[in-house]
C-alpha cells in the first residue's frame, strides 16, 4: 500500500501540473484572442469618436478633389447636415452658425462651411434697404416726349383749324410784330408798347455833405447842379452820343454812334418777375430795392417805346409753300441791341426741321447766357450770319405757311423776317389782367402740358421751346374740336318769357 500510495503521488502531481498549464495557456489564448478584438472595437470607437478619415475615405476625397478641379464647379448642397459632435463643437466654436458640410483634402487638413442657405424673400422695391442695395442709376433720364395728341390730323386739316387763331395785321401792330413798310422793300416799322413796370414812389432824401448850390454857379462848381462850367448844345450831344435805356435797370445810359460807352458803369439789377406781392421771384426782394445781380454794363433792346423805323435788312416770303412750323429763337445783347444767336425749327409732329448758330454781325456785351443758354464757346464756332440764315428759312417758308411761336413778334424782329400768317400762344392763352401783361411758356407749359421747360441751369433751349409752342397750339386744336360736336346737340337758345305770347 505504501508503494502504491508513492507511485500515485507523482501521477497526481503531474495531471496538476498538466491541468495548470492547460488553463494558463487557454486563459493567454482567451486574452490575446478576445484582447484583439476589443482593441479593434476601442480603435474602431475612437474613429468614429474623432472623426479622423480612413484610406478609402481619403481615396474618395482626393478623387472628388480632382474631379472638382477639372469642372471648377461645385454641386449644389441637396440638404443641411447637422453635425453635434464633441470634436466638432470643440474645434468649431468660433463659428457663429450651424455646420452644415466638413470636407477633408488628402493631407488631412479639413474644411466647414457654417454658413447658412439664403433664402429668397420678396422685398418691397420701396423699402430703404432695397434702395440702398438697388445700384444708382447713373445715366441721364431721356428727355420726356411731347405730350401724344389724342388724334393724328393731316397738315390740311391743321391749317384749317388753326387759321382762325392767324393774327390780325391790326393786332400784330399792337403786339410789336415787324411791319411792311413799302411794297417789295427791305424796310419795316415796329410799335413798342412796352407792358407797365412797377415802380415805386420817388423818396426825398436829404444829403447833409451835399455842397452847398449857389444861383448863377462859381468857379467851384464840379457840374453836380443844373449849370455846367463848359455847358454844350444839344446839336454837340447827339452828334457825339446817343442815350438809351437800360432794359435791366431801366437807368439811361450814353453811347456812340459806333457803338462806344461814354462810361462804363455795372449794372446792377433783378432778373427775376415781380410777383403780385410786389416782390421779385429772383431775391424776394421788393420793387425798388438794390438789385441783386451784377452786370459789367448797361445793355438795350435795340428799339424804343413807340414808333420805330424805317429798319432795314428785312425779308419775307414771295411764293406759297404750304405747311406748319414752331419756331424759337435766342437773342444775346450787342452793341446795336439784341442780334439773333440761335434758332430752332420744328414741323407739327416734333420732327427738327432746321437749327443753327447765328454768328452777330456787331460785338457782343452780353452774352445773356441765364436765358439764352449762350455761351462763347458756342459764339466762336457759329460761321453762319443772319443773312445766312434768312436764306434758309426762306428754303421751306411760304406766303401761306402758318409760323407757330410764344412771343413770336421777338423771334421776327431779331430774325429780320416779315411774315403775316403767325399763331401765338400768348394771344391763344391771355393773361388773366389783359394785355399788355403775358403768360410765361414755363406756366403754360407746367398748367396746360404738365412738363417743365425752362428750368435748366444752362439756359433756354430753342428746340425745347419749339416744341412746347406747338403743343400749346395743337392742344388748343384738340380742344376746340372735342367741343365741336357738343355745340351741335346742345339746345336751341330759349326766348325771354313773355305773358302776352304764352297767353296767345
Amino acid at each position: 500500500m505504501g508503494d502504491i500510495a508513492a507511485g500515485l503521488e507523482p501521477n497526481l502531481l503531474f495531471i496538476a501540473g498538466t491541468t495548470l498549464i492547460s488553463i494558463v495557456i487557454l486563459l493567454f489564448s482567451y486574452k490575446i484572442i478576445f484582447g484583439n478584438k476589443k482593441k479593434e472595437a476601442v480603435k474602431d470607437q475612437a474613429e468614429s469618436d474623432t472623426g479622423s478619415p480612413t484610406e478609402e475615405q481619403v481615396r474618395e476625397t482626393a478623387t472628388e478633389n480632382r474631379s472638382s478641379a477639372k469642372s471648377k464647379k461645385r454641386a449644389p448642397w441637396k440638404s443641411k447636415t447637422e453635425f453635434a459632435h464633441p470634436w466638432l463643437l470643440k474645434n468649431l466654436k468660433g463659428h457663429p452658425g450651424t455646420v452644415l458640410m466638413v470636407d477633408f483634402s488628402a493631407n488631412g487638413k479639413f474644411m466647414a462651411a457654417t454658413c447658412d442657405e439664403t433664402v429668397a424673400t420678396v422685398e418691397d422695391p420701396t423699402s430703404a434697404a432695397a434702395r440702398r442695395r438697388k445700384p444708382r442709376d447713373r445715366r441721364r433720364p431721356p428727355p420726356s416726349p411731347p405730350s401724344p395728341s389724342p388724334q393724328r390730323l393731316s397738315t390740311e386739316e391743321l391749317v384749317e383749324a388753326l387759321r382762325p387763331h392767324i393774327i390780325s395785321p391790326k393786332r400784330m401792330w399792337a403786339l410789336g410784330y415787324p411791319l411792311e413798310l413799302e411794297p417789295n422793300s427791305s424796310k419795316a416799322v415796329v410799335y413798342i408798347n412796352p407792358p407797365p413796370r412797377p415802380r415805386p414812389p420817388p423818396l426825398m432824401t436829404w444829403d447833409v455833405n451835399a455842397p452847398e448850390f449857389v444861383p448863377g454857379g462859381s468857379q467851384s462848381d464840379s457840374g453836380r447842379g443844373s449849370w455846367g462850367s463848359t455847358p454844350r448844345s444839344d446839336s454837340d450831344e447827339e452828334a457825339d452820343a446817343v442815350e438809351h435805356l437800360c432794359v435791366r435797370c431801366d437807368k439811361m445810359f450814353r453811347m456812340t454812334r459806333e457803338g462806344e460807352y461814354l462810361v462804363e458803369e455795372p449794372c446792377l439789377y433783378h432778373w427775376g418777375r415781380v410777383s403780385s406781392d410786389s416782390r421779385y421771384a429772383c431775391c424776394s426782394s421788393f420793387v425798388g430795392s438794390r438789385g441783386c445781380a451784377t452786370a459789367r454794363n448797361h445793355v438795350w433792346s435795340g428799339t424804343r417805346p413807340g414808333m420805330n423805323g424805317p429798319l432795314e435788312g428785312f425779308v419775307r416770303a414771295r411764293s406759297p409753300r404750304g405747311g406748319v412750323y414752331a419756331i424759337d429763337a435766342e437773342m444775346c445783347y450787342t452793341t446795336a441791341g439784341l442780334e439773333l444767336a440761335s434758332i430752332a425749327v420744328i414741323a407739327a409732329d416734333g420732327r427738327l426741321v432746321y437749327r443753327s448758330l447765328v454768328k452777330p454781325s456787331s460785338p457782343v456785351v452780353d452774352h445773356n447766357t441765364r436765358f439764352s443758354g449762350i455761351r462763347p464757346r458756342d459764339l466762336a464756332r457759329a460761321t453762319k450770319t443772319l443773312r445766312d440764315v434768312q436764306n434758309d428759312i426762306l428754303g421751306f417758308v411760304g406766303t401761306d405757311t402758318i409760323l407757330i411761336g410764344h412771343a413770336l413778334d421777338n423771334d421776327l424782329r431779331a430774325l429780320k423776317f416779315l411774315h403775316s400768317a403767325v399763331v401765338d400762344t400768348c394771344v391763344l392763352y391771355p393773361h388773366a389782367r389783359g394785355f399788355p401783361l403775358r403768360r410765361s411758356l414755363r406756366a403754360l407749359s407746367a398748367e396746360l402740358l404738365g412738363r417743365c421747360v425752362q428750368r435748366g441751369s444752362t439756359g433756354h433751349s430753342p428746340l425745347e421751346d419749339a416744341r412746347a409752342a406747338m403743343d400749346l397750339a395743337l392742344l388748343k386744336v384738340h380742344q376746340e374740336r372735342a367741343n365741336r360736336p357738343r355745340l351741335h346737340h346742345q339746345l336751341p337758345i330759349l326766348q325771354p318769357y313773355d305773358l302776352l305770347i304764352s297767353a296767345a
